[in-house]
């Protein structure tokens, strides 16, 4: 059984192609990441133009991965049964676009986030990391979004998340355990965008014009299925 980290950079959102893929080899244990092996990277030709939005975030240029290995050449091991990762969906999506057939199960530090701290202003990766480990965050943020850097902070991240669990009651002690935690917290409890950012859906179904919203959200052809299901949920309780 084996635990990858895993960060991708990409197009674009619509139909994204990889242009860089970065992995490290992890394992969880007494509620600790141990790295198995230093981050490692690689880019690729995506076949598609990159967007300027992506250009902007990965500084990854058209140029400068026109002579790389076509993106379909990349391979996940058949070995690899769990894949964590901030936004993990998003990535696998990626590896789907360049043909890996192979789906480990997802564990995804953003749900993780957004469950065990849901007021808190920004879920993104580096803002974690400064909540988290701000003397780190200070010297090394600046290379946010090489996908190397962010499988470094990616392997911060989940150790402080476990921490955060395991000091609110929950079990986590190895990647089973923290496959069914990932499971569960995709089921949010608050809303993470919006005019009702940071509130309990709960005390939104509580009352007319919460209970609007989330009945209006439910009809949003785009509505994340977890999200939905957390509304749903709470509406059928009232």
């Amino acid at each position: 059984m084996t635990t990858y980290i895993l960060d991708t950079e990409t197009t674009g959102l619509i139909e994204p192609h990889m242009t860089e893929a970065a992995y490290s080899i992890v394992e969880i244990n007494d509620g600790k990441v141990f790295a198995l092996q230093a981050p490692r990277a690689k880019r690729f030709n995506p076949l598609k133009e990159i967007s300027l939005g992506s250009m902007a975030i990965s500084h990854i240029c058209d140029e400068d991965v026109a002579d790389e290995p076509p993106h379909t050449d990349f391979r996940l091991p058949n070995s690899v049964e769990y894949l964590i990762g901030h936004n993990i969906d998003f990535d696998m999506a990626v590896l789907k676009n360049a043909g890996v057939t192979h789906t480990p199960q997802l564990i995804c530090t953003n749900a993780m986030a957004n469950f065990l701290l849901p007021t808190l202003e920004s879920h993104k990766l580096v803002s974690l990391l400064y909540h988290f480990h701000r003397n780190i965050a200070r010297a090394q943020a600046k290379n946010a979004h090489a996908a190397i850097a962010d499988i470094y902070f990616t392997e911060l991240v989940p150790g402080s998340l476990i921490d955060l669990a395991n000091i609110q009651g929950h079990v986590i002690t190895d990647v089973d355990s923290l496959y069914e935690f990932s499971q569960m917290a995709r089921v949010p409890t608050h809303l993470s965008f919006g005019k009702h950012k940071g509130e309990a859906i709960a005390d939104l179904a509580a009352n007319s014009d919460g209970a609007g919203y989330l009945k209006w959200l439910l009809k949003q052809d785009n509505v994340d299925p977890y999200l939905a299901q957390a509304c749903q949920q709470v509406l059928e309780s009232v």
